[in-house]
């Protein structure tokens, strides 16, 4: 293909947007700490189930706020969305989440295969239940971020007004850390990986 025809291709263009909107996944990350990605994942865990229906497992989006705005919400590119500019005063970015599927715990692994993840997502949270101790829930949480760190976290939760009591936490760029979690952390993070290629 003769260099005046690389940015030509449909596949190619796509290809090449793809890339730039992972890269800028992965600045957007730089950003946020360990400490604030387990809040992320955590807190979109926690906002996964509200009271209005089931919802024993799923997999959910993590992202940029104004580019889901965008892209998710379909406001139009010049919204004012009254944010402060993150650069301006070099803090984390605006983030929200949003359902991606639902499904059964035993099924999150192959649904990592079908997700519709665009590659300027910042992250996944994959998350199940199951009953706990004197009514509460138990809900384990699996993230992936586009930068490579995983997240797997515990927590106990109980009535909507009460605080999530996180049991266990555990953040790494290596999956084995994550023990049984490994497969499906892998799995979400691959997906992720796709997106950013253009796949």
């Amino acid at each position: 293909m003769a260099a005046d025809e690389v940015l030509t291709s449909p596949d190619t263009l796509l290809r090449h947007a793809a890339r730039a909107d992972a890269a800028q996944a992965v600045a957007v990350l730089a950003r946020i700490p360990a400490s604030r990605l387990l809040d992320l994942v955590v807190t979109q865990a926690e906002l996964a189930v509200d009271d209005d229906r089931l919802r024993p497992a799923g997999i959910d989006a993590v992202g940029d706020l104004p580019r889901a705005a965008i892209e998710i919400m379909d406001l139009p590119q010049d919204a004012d969305l009254d944010l402060d500019d993150p650069d301006e005063l070099d803090e984390a970015p605006t983030i929200t989440g949003w359902e991606l599927v639902t499904t059964q715990p035993d099924e999150l692994l192959a649904a990592t295969v079908t997700l519709p993840v665009r590659p300027w997502l910042l992250a996944l949270v994959a998350f199940a239940d199951r009953p706990g101790p004197g009514g509460t829930r138990q809900r384990h949480a699996i993230g992936a971020a586009a930068d490579g760190r995983l997240v797997s976290a515990t927590m106990v939760v109980g009535d909507p007004l009460d605080d999530v009591e996180v049991v266990r936490a555990v953040i790494t760029a290596d999956p084995r850390e994550l023990g049984h979690d490994a497969a499906l952390a892998q799995a979400l993070l691959a997906a992720l990986t796709a997106a950013g290629r253009g796949a």
